[in-house]
């Protein structure tokens, strides 16, 4: 069996299962092949381990994923050494695994988004009706007579000026 991993992958679970001899030596390197893995996102569960916690437990409760109850009646019957592998052990990279004979595929678990729909909009704007802000108001007859006041008074500073330097 071939397993495609595609590139960056997120938010899976792969479930894999060990159906050859339960030994302690069992790595994921023996579960899954010669693959490249960040075994930090790597757990090879037991069947004593699983004795002590039923794996759909483990898989709700350690990696926050929720379960059907299909997902979760499947997940009881597995036999064997399983091994848990996190998407983000792949580190990104698209990856065609050629699994072992004694190695099968469970099931891949994603995490499903929960996305809220918005508040429906009320407001005129939400209709469709977008009033803006309003026009800017035209400059007063006093404000303008102001500005320009002010300017003839730079104006004249400055010729002031200009003459006390040259006659000086």
């Amino acid at each position: 069996m071939t397993l495609t991993i595609p590139a960056n992958d997120h938010g899976a679970l792969y479930v894999l299962a060990h159906t050859g001899p339960a030994s302690d030596a069992l790595t994921a390197a023996t579960i899954i092949g010669p693959v490249a893995l960040n075994l930090d996102f790597v757990d090879v569960i037991t069947p004593a381990q699983r004795a002590a916690v039923p794996l759909p437990d483990l898989i709700r409760q350690g990696y926050d994923l929720p379960l059907t109850p299909a997902q979760d009646a499947m997940l009881r019957h597995v036999q064997g050494t399983i091994l848990l592998v996190m998407s983000r052990a792949f580190g990104g990279q698209a990856q065609q695994i050629d699994l072992p004979a004694d190695t099968t595929l469970v099931t891949v678990l994603r995490e499903t988004p929960a996305i809220t729909p918005p508040e429906k909009l009320t407001s005129a704007s939400g209709a469709g009706a977008l009033t803006g802000p309003p026009a800017k108001p035209r400059k007063s007859d006093a404000r303008m007579s102001g500005m320009i006041a002010t300017i003839a008074l730079l104006i004249m500073f400055a010729l002031v000026g200009l003459m006390v330097w040259v006659g000086g």
